[in-house]
């Protein structure tokens, strides 16, 4: 394979990466049991830090779908109803009837599109402070009606969250461990909030992040309370392989129950279903955190998922990452340049 291309797409050349002190990108393709990956650039801007693939980058967003699944474990379970009110375990949030499944799905009208993060080694807040309000964004609170219309809300993915870890007694951090990564195998996904020092030496920082006035000098990422809507910390390779263990699921079974998997993708409004974006042949979703970008399809009739992460916000737009993952499904989909 030519080591400038990545089964034929120019990924440097779509996502404007500039030799090995700029920005970079680490981009896997899985297809059946096999994955390939494709990396560039630095991981670490201004420093000769190339990009490998056990690097971690921040998957901002993506951090959501990966809640859903979480979630859904325990619902295959019997231990969570995402049919069943849950304000009484936020009521000093919650006055009137709340599900999950409004709540995943972006129709309970919460407020807070989404959240800017905080420097790495600022104080610790908990989810009570997001959603009261006390740190850097608006207080979490229902503003459009009830099932009515579709809005995303980071904050209500938070309030979710909060209701989660109430239900079950842990955190998410400790769920997403034993029902997703353990499951899988996975050792460099987690919601890593703060980020563990053992595994700094392997995280991409967030473009020039740690340039700026008032950021953590040390520290080129942010810090962010918010784990289920923006806290998750991966690999393209492992996104990959959770990918896959989904259109698994959506097809016979394993992850999860194939009626919830199915359930997960199929849209409630606007094309959203849990957690999860409707892309016709492929569902997923799209990660932005401070200084990190991240794409992540997997296909609904075959053993296919791309997967791409950078650490360029402001430089690349979403059109670049989604040119080259759209075209490495189709590319492989077609049968070209197959996998494994």
């Amino acid at each position: 394979m030519d080591r400038n291309t990545f089964h034929g797409v120019d990924v440097n050349g779509l996502l404007k990466i500039r030799g090995k002190k700029g920005y970079g990108v680490s981009f896997a393709a899985a297809q059946g049991d096999g994955v390939e990956t494709f990396c560039s650039g630095s991981g670490r801007f201004g420093e000769s830090f190339p990009v490998v693939p056990d690097m971690m980058f921040q998957a901002g967003s993506v951090s959501k779908p990966m809640f859903a699944v979480t979630l859904l474990r325990y619902a295959d379970r019997g231990q969570i109803d995402l049919d069943e009110d849950i304000s009484g375990f936020v009521r000093e949030f919650v006055s009137r009837p709340l599900t999950f499944e409004a709540l995943l799905s972006h129709t309970a009208g919460y407020s807070v599109h989404g959240f800017f993060g905080y420097r790495a080694d600022a104080p610790l807040l908990t989810l009570e402070d997001v959603i009261a309000g006390r740190g850097n964004s608006p207080k979490v609170c229902r503003i459009r009606p009830y099932g009515k219309q579709f809005r995303y809300s980071g904050g209500g993915t938070t309030l979710a969250e909060l209701a989660f870890t109430r239900i079950t007694g842990t955190s998410l951090r400790d769920a997403f461990r034993a029902e997703v990564a353990d499951t899988l195998g996975l050792t460099r996904t987690g919601y890593f909030q703060p980020l563990d020092e053992e595994l700094v030496p392997d995280a991409a920082f967030g473009g020039r992040l740690r340039e700026r006035k008032n950021e953590d000098p040390a520290r080129g990422y942010h810090y962010y309370p918010e784990h289920a809507a923006a806290g998750l910390w991966s690999t393209p390779t492992e996104l990959a392989k959770i990918g896959i263990a989904l259109s698994r699921s959506v097809r016979e079974g394993g992850l999860l129950k194939k009626e919830t998997a199915r359930r997960m993708i199929t849209p409630v409004m606007d094309g959203y279903g849990l957690c999860c974006r409707d892309y016709g042949d492929t569902a997923g979703h799209d990660g932005a955190n401070e200084g990190f970008l991240t794409y992540w399809r997997f296909s609904k009739t075959g053993d296919l998922c791309v997967a791409g992460m950078i650490n360029n916000l402001y430089g690349c737009s979403y059109d670049g990452l989604h040119e080259v993952g759209d075209s490495l499904i189709e590319t492989l989909k077609n049968g070209d340049g197959r996998i494994g």
